[in-house]
């Protein structure tokens, strides 16, 4: 350990605004680590009906930790973006010092003991409520000594048996030694109620059945038992549709979205909407297409180095639901992987990603 970060160790760092979006920060910049198995997907996904629970936290299907209403869930397999040679490069963060101090203040190192990261929010925009359930080979210890170290007033109770500490809107427990929670306290604990097999997880279908869990089952069933790298699941409200703005209307038959991301030999991307209705599904198909071949859409991703995702993308209606795939072959990997290195190292350090350009 270098004598500043042992200063460090030595002065706790001061309260970060929200410490649960410090831990998206801080695993998407260092999203690296070992293999996972694939993601199961129950035959009968999102309920267990309370008073049926178990007597020890289950904690093999991190998607069934996450509590009914949240807007969107971010599941993260970081085993395969640490192997894949689209990905590898980007999610490698070369600043030895910085990482090492996150270490410190989070008691995990993010790019080496975590396996596998699922977000979820209750809201739109960057400071909304988030929980975070990690899984990996980390000592809990430490990250609870973390903790205390940055809320040093940090409560202790039991839920289900399980420690929980707090301190106003922050909270942290652990699962199991492989899995802890960490978020506003309330979700914290309905995730413990969905260790311990009650309550309800967010596949339960909602909006007269096109919520998360058919968008969510329908994207695992397109390419058969292989694991996505990245599966995300959004249900959309007013306030997001108020952040997109005028940038790209979406219609109000528009009710959740999903995209699944693969990384094998080569890059496969797929997004899916699910609609109130047939007619706006076709519009929407429609506008998608005109976007994706606008000549400034792909001027403004050639300039990322990222031109090669629209060059063979796809969009259709199927009855409500609109879908988008594209996939990126090995001949252009090396040029993907190089875009996003660039915008890897953009985001770290706020530079501007484009060559030789400003905003």
């Amino acid at each position: 350990m270098t004598a500043e970060v042992a200063k460090r160790r030595a002065r706790p760092p001061g309260r970060p605004k929200r410490s649960r979006f410090g831990w998206v920060l801080a695993v998407g910049a260092g999203l690296t680590g070992a293999a996972c198995a694939p993601w199961p997907e129950p035959a009968a996904p999102g309920t267990t009906p309370a008073g049926t629970g178990r007597q020890s936290p289950d904690d093999g299907d991190l998607a069934s930790l996450v509590p009914a209403g949240v807007q969107t869930v971010i599941e993260v397999d970081l085993g395969q973006l640490r192997r894949s040679a689209f990905t590898a490069e980007a999610l490698a963060n070369p600043d030895a010092v910085g990482r090492e101090r996150s270490a410190v203040a989070l008691g995990v190192d993010t790019a080496a003991d975590l396996d596998r990261v699922v977000y979820a929010s209750g809201g739109a925009g960057p400071n909304a409520p988030t929980l975070v359930v990690a899984q990996g080979r980390f000592q809990y210890a430490n990250v609870e000594t973390a903790f205390r170290q940055r809320w040093p007033g940090a409560t202790t109770d039991a839920w289900h048996g399980v420690t929980v500490l707090a301190n106003g809107e922050n909270a942290l427990a652990a699962l199991s030694p492989r899995t802890f929670v960490s978020g506003p306290p309330a979700q914290v604990r309905a995730a413990i109620d969905r260790a311990f097999g009650s309550g309800r997880d967010f596949r339960d279908a909602a909006n007269g059945g096109q919520g998360q869990g058919v968008a969510r089952r329908d994207l695992l069933g397109v390419a058969g038992p292989t694991a996505p790298a990245i599966l995300i699941t959004m249900t959309l409200d007013e306030g997001l549709r108020a952040r997109l703005g005028d940038a790209f209307p979406l219609p109000r038959e528009l009710r959740t979205v999903g995209l699944r991301l693969d990384l094998g030999e080569s890059l496969d991307l797929r997004a899916l909407g699910l609609l109130d209705d047939r007619d706006t599904a076709a519009v929407l198909a429609r506008r998608l297409g005109a976007l994706i071949a606008d000549r400034d859409t792909r001027r403004t991703l050639a300039a990322f180095g990222l031109g090669s995702l629209v060059e063979g993308a796809k969009v259709v209606a199927e009855g409500a639901r609109v879908r988008l795939s594209t996939t990126v072959g090995p001949d252009q990997r090396t040029t993907v992987a190089a875009a996003l290195r660039t915008l890897a190292t953009a985001l770290r350090t706020g530079t501007d990603p484009r060559p030789g350009g400003s905003w």
